[in-house]
């Protein structure tokens, strides 16, 4: 007889966890010392996620102008093409000016943070009356702030940004993979009676 404990196990998200265990954990571990490096040197870090970007644009921006071509006698084809140029362009020149180009990715990463800390706010000014809100509205200040910091020490803050950022997010994924691996290893060892 299994309890409702192995059925869980053995379907769904909590089995392929069980299954991919070690897979996890060292995919984990590869993203944490990533995270150690990007943060270790932040502008080389901020280069190669400008470069991706770039790249990603400029084929992204050359295939839908080609794709723009197969709606030649539609009234959508002008925007198409137009939308892709403009995307091809973009690409181009972050390419060829990274420098620049981690500037303007700099401030849209400040204007992300900016919008996203006042719908925080708005949000914990609408949740007050309920427990945690505070923490809330402490997570919009967060982000408030940091959107002001990167945009005051513009342009010397684009040279790191990114890659601070990246760096944190992926030392914060790993740590939850490898958190992740261990949790399923405990509830595996626990089943067994070990």
């Amino acid at each position: 007889m299994t309890s409702d404990h192995d059925g869980f196990l053995n379907n769904g998200p909590a089995a392929f966890v069980t299954k991919m265990q070690k897979g996890i954990l060292w995919g984990g571990v590869v993203m944490i010392l990533l995270g150690v490096a990007a943060i270790a040197a932040p502008l080389l870090s901020s280069l190669v996620v400008e470069l991706m970007i770039g790249w990603l644009l400029t084929v992204s921006g050359a295939l839908a102008v080609i794709g723009a071509f197969s709606l030649r006698r539609t009234g959508v084809f002008a925007w198409n093409i137009g939308a892709g140029l403009v995307t091809l362009i973009g690409g181009v020149l972050m390419l060829s000016y990274p420098l620049e180009g981690l500037v303007a990715l700099t401030v849209l990463v400040a204007l992300i943070l900016l919008i996203t800390g006042l719908a925080q706010a708005i949000i914990a000014l609408w949740i007050r009356p309920a427990l945690g809100w505070a923490w809330a509205g402490f997570s919009a200040l967060i982000s408030i702030a940091l959107g002001l910091y990167i945009f005051a020490a513009l342009p010397e803050a684009s040279a790191v940004v990114l890659g601070l950022m990246v760096g944190i997010d992926f030392v914060s994924t790993g740590t939850a993979m490898v958190l992740i691996a261990r949790s399923a290893a405990l509830v595996q060892h626990n089943l067994r009676g070990e």
